[in-house]
């Protein structure tokens, strides 16, 4: 029996899941690769407030603090939410179960912090992976670890931002790796032009055109869709400054299609409302929204930290997501008494 499994009550609970299946994921076939999201309202929806927040920061310009208020909005209500729910995902709806879930999810952050503190570079780049695969899963709702067009995605989102504003991440990351110990970064950063070699250009263009290919191979049904959907995030982050612009896009596009995926999956599998799933996320984002503000409150801000903490949550959530989607595209594989 795994920890991070659906609640196994009876056999009607996969009839449930079946019918999910069959009514809103009915051509996400890991074979086909036809997910059901880019032709869903809210596909649409992004796209149009993509375009709108576009054409917003082309013709204004915004100070640093209405920035910080707009994307801290974003975060508490969208962005810390979104991994909220991870509890609901649990194979023992007890109390004892959510007692064994909270050690195993804790156990794991802790762990991680380890890891952080004595092997930093390899931490940041177990970070980058794990981000890569998590971001690309929910953009496809894709259970396979080898999906191309995921990882490419997942990959376009997280590092096109960086190669655009190379020397301002250069410094974070060399926060998160405590400089001190570690400063090949500012060596890479020195060398992003060589004479007649840009490499952050030619990354960019290739990862790019790799993404695109792999669209119209994997993807042939929704290739189009998911090509708009490049075009407007890439034109976004192009226009927009680093943290600000990555934040909009992982709380607009990541942490809102995670949410709809999750929601239709509560309201199918335990029978909830709407209401019902977002009740349930308030007590662990109040949680989470608490212990920032009491480390603010102890400690100096430092992005290169802020991402440290993000990290160290993100790990289990990435590994219950993972089998989330694996269970809801498997519907039989849900555990029965």
């Amino acid at each position: 029996m795994h920890l991070f499994t659906f609640s196994s009550q009876a056999a009607p609970q996969a009839d449930l899941l079946s019918r999910l299946v069959n009514n809103y994921y009915s051509n996400n076939i890991l074979v086909t690769g036809t997910s059901m999201y880019p032709k869903s309202k809210l596909f649409r929806t992004q796209i149009v407030l993509q375009l709108f927040l576009i054409a917003i920061v082309y013709w204004f310009s915004f100070d640093l603090t209405f920035q910080a208020i707009f994307c801290g909005v974003l975060l508490s209500t969208v962005g810390i939410p979104h991994g909220a729910n991870d509890h609901l995902y649990r194979s023992d709806m007890s109390i004892h179960g959510m007692i064994k879930f909270l050690g195993v999810y804790l156990g794991m952050m802790l762990l991680y912090v380890i890891a952080w503190y004595f092997v930093p570079l390899m931490a940041l780049i177990l970070f980058f992976a794990i981000s890569f695969h998590h971001f690309g899963q929910s953009n496809f709702e894709n259970e396979s670890t080898t999906y191309l067009p995921s990882w490419l995605w997942g990959m376009w989102v997280l590092v096109l931002p960086v190669l655009l504003h190379l020397k301002e991440a250069t410094a974070i990351f060399e926060q998160m790796l405590f400089s001190n110990q570690v400063n090949v970064l500012s060596v890479v950063h020195d060398q992003s032009m060589v004479i007649g070699f840009n490499w952050p250009f030619i990354v960019v263009m290739l990862l790019g055109t790799l993404y695109l290919i792999s669209l119209f191979i994997f993807e042939r049904k929704n290739s189009m869709l998911y090509t708009i959907q490049f075009a407007v995030i890439t034109l976004w982050y192009v226009f927009t400054p680093l943290l600000s612009g990555f934040i909009v896009v992982f709380c607009l596009w990541h942490a809102l299609q995670s949410l709809q995926h999750q929601a239709i999956t509560f309201q199918q599998t335990a029978g909830g409302t709407l209401m019902q799933f977002i009740g349930s996320m308030l007590p662990f984002s109040l949680v989470a929204l608490f212990s920032f503000g009491v480390y603010l409150y102890f400690r100096d801000f430092k992005l290169g930290e802020a991402f440290i903490l993000l990290s160290i949550i993100t790990l289990p959530h990435v590994l219950i997501m993972h089998r989330l989607y694996h269970k809801t595209n498997n519907p039989m594989s849900i555990e029965t008494n």
